[in-house]
């Protein structure tokens, strides 16, 4: 019987282009779970007496998304006062600012589950909360973030967040810095900004399909997961569109199945560019390193396998298990 779960979630991903891809996450837990979503700020308690009149729906359990901006998640009230298991869902815990939001919303309200995108950064944070910890690090929709057949006219790519043309973001990308002031004007280099995190739909901007399209293009993808060391979307959506990824590795990526020189290559700020010219120059071991790190995104982190490890781990929670 599957799991009746309540999420406490806004419909983000309407509106916002860019966060589709987390909006298609969350869509795909619904084919292994019974899901009710609730956008409105509310008193749980009410909340579930509501759905249970209504709609006859009483949660086994609660989920409440990132609350660290206003535009993801509902303001909630009173989950501590409700017996129902409850998780909650952290994706940046960089700062002083987002730490205290997450220990405080985590005592208050008696949270039992708590799924992060990252794992060693989290622990290393928290280490309080490793029994509470459940790691749901980023995946991928394979109807988007696939081999869309585009002609491989980009050599190098690199795209998002860079110091030099963001400036509230200078030193947070250190080796995308490196990479832009190195390859701005080497032949066959190119870069998009990050659109914005509130872009809409009509406006025309590069994410969703476009952006895996323009991924797909690219020989080579050059990426970080910044000075705190997550694993970002791109260490997945890079390789995902059949592009060689080239980064900046953390712990993390190692122990989600990137191994160097097989299906990534690791690199830092003083060998990016030579490692970026070899392997552009020799075709065959780039292109089985490509569909080596392409095979490993589609076969182990799309969304449905996700969706599955998550709703694992809430029942073995409800079941009184261990961790899956």
């Amino acid at each position: 019987m599957k799991p009746r779960i309540l999420m406490f979630i806004k419909p983000f991903w309407k509106s916002m282009a860019k966060h589709r891809a987390k909006g298609d996450l969350i869509k795909s837990i619904c084919e292994y779970a019974d899901v009710m979503y609730w956008y409105h700020d509310g008193h749980a308690p009410q909340i579930v007496d509501y759905l249970n009149t209504k709609y006859q729906f009483k949660p086994d359990f609660i989920f409440h998304y990132d609350n660290a901006s206003s535009y993801l998640s509902p303001d909630i009230s009173g989950l501590e006062q409700l017996s129902i298991p409850k998780g909650y869902y952290v994706i940046d815990i960089h700062d002083g600012a987002h730490q205290r939001l997450r220990k405080t919303f985590i005592e208050n309200h008696k949270i039992d589950l708590i799924f992060s995108v990252s794992k060693y950064p989290f622990l290393r944070t928290f280490p309080e909360y490793a029994h509470k910890f459940r790691w749901l690090p980023w995946s991928i929709n394979p109807r988007i973030i696939k081999d869309w057949n585009m002609p491989k006219d980009i050599d190098y790519l690199l795209l998002g967040l860079v110091g030099q043309l963001n400036p509230p973001y200078k030193g947070v990308y250190p080796f995308r810095e490196a990479v832009y002031e190195k390859m701005k004007r080497e032949k066959g280099f190119k870069i998009h900004l990050h659109p914005g995190h509130t872009v809409g739909y009509a406006q025309n901007v590069l994410v969703n399909e476009r952006y895996a399209k323009e991924l797909n293009r690219a020989q080579i993808f050059f990426t970080c997961g910044s000075i705190y060391r997550y694993p970002v979307m791109k260490f997945f959506e890079a390789p995902g569109c059949r592009s060689l990824l080239l980064a900046e590795p953390n712990e993390d990526i190692f122990d989600l199945g990137f191994k160097d020189g097989q299906n990534f290559v690791a690199c830092d700020q003083n060998n990016f560019f030579q490692k970026a010219r070899f392997y552009l120059k020799h075709e065959s071991v780039r292109t089985w390193i490509t569909d080596n790190g392409y095979n490993l995104i589609h076969n182990h982190h799309t969304n449905d396998i996700r969706a599955q490890q998550f709703v694992q781990n809430v029942t073995a929670f409800l079941n009184g298990d261990e961790k899956v």
